[in-house]
């Protein structure tokens, strides 16, 4: 009897966080799966919706730019996740040896983290910009180009100028994590591979990666999901464009749902966006668990 009313104290105590959730998580969520199977465009009233099954979904298929869509979402989301792990992985190892004022080279390397992801996406479009950036003045000027070079408008140039400021961005906290990871390896292993002949690259593949794997594994993963679901730097840096050369999924729900008022067809985007990321945050709780039983 006493167990069963801490019970109902314990469900009581946790209803109110609980209609929280519902009302900030749940509602929203629920209101998206019905609109994504709704026709309901603002251009056509705001009493326009009604329920039309899986035409959404349908007509995203038939889209003509929608390799081009899934192509750019693919770049992003494996350039964004892996170049600033591995600059990541190449700093901490750099800062893990004794090296003069190695406190003040780590807090320098820290200085990306401090500032606003959406600061650092408005400073790199200045910088890139064509007519008035600093990086086509300094290519002039050391006479390395004859015009400026269009580093967010050409399409051969998007791409690699995104993915720079991404790893720029978001490097310091792999960086930080790795650092911490690399100062847990006991010195020994190292000592004793020196005794044995092994050079700095055997040291690294068969102590330092094998050891920090495991987080190497988390990050990738947390670098997954926070990628596929960014939105503010592509839109802050190039909108999608030129054309559609850099448009991902998160900028084409904006765009869709807010430039073009298809509301169901946004939804619709989000939904197939979610799902994608619930596979990433299994496999994030799957090796987190992984990790405890280990």
């Amino acid at each position: 009897m006493a167990r069963r009313r801490e019970t109902i104290i314990g469900l009581a105590l946790l209803l109110p966080a609980l209609t929280a959730i519902l009302l900030v998580v749940g509602y929203p969520l629920a209101r998206a799966v019905v609109l994504s199977a709704s026709r309901y465009r603002l251009t056509e009233g705001i009493d326009s919706e009604r329920l039309c099954g899986l035409c959404n979904f349908e007509a995203l298929l038939s889209d003509p730019f929608l390799g081009t869509y899934l192509r750019n979402q693919t770049i992003w989301v494996a350039g964004a996740t892996f170049l600033p792990i591995l600059l990541a992985l190449g700093i901490a190892l750099l800062m893990n040896r004794p090296l003069r004022l190695r406190w003040l080279w780590r807090s320098i390397v820290l200085v990306p983290w401090m500032m606003p992801p959406a600061t650092v996406a408005v400073t790199w479009r200045w910088l890139y910009d064509q007519q008035w950036g600093l990086l086509n003045h300094y290519l002039a000027s050391a006479g390395l180009t004859e015009r400026p070079i269009g580093f967010l408008t050409a399409p051969e140039w998007v791409w690699p100028s995104i993915l720079v400021a991404a790893t720029w961005m978001w490097f310091p906290y792999n960086y930080v994590v790795l650092l911490a990871s690399l100062q847990s390896v006991p010195a020994e292993l190292y000592e004793a591979a020196r005794i044995d002949g092994a050079s700095r690259l055997a040291e690294l593949r068969h102590i330092t990666l094998p050891l920090i794997r495991p987080v190497l594994l988390v990050l990738v993963t947390l670098g997954l999901i926070w990628t596929s679901n960014d939105f503010t730097t592509i839109f802050l840096l190039t909108q999608g464009g030129p054309g559609v050369e850099s448009m991902t999924v998160p900028p084409l729900i904006y765009r869709t749902s807010f430039r073009v008022y298809d509301i169901g067809r946004g939804a619709a985007i989000g939904v197939i966006l979610m799902l994608v990321g619930l596979i990433f945050v299994i496999g994030y709780l799957w090796l987190a668990r992984k990790q405890e039983q280990a």
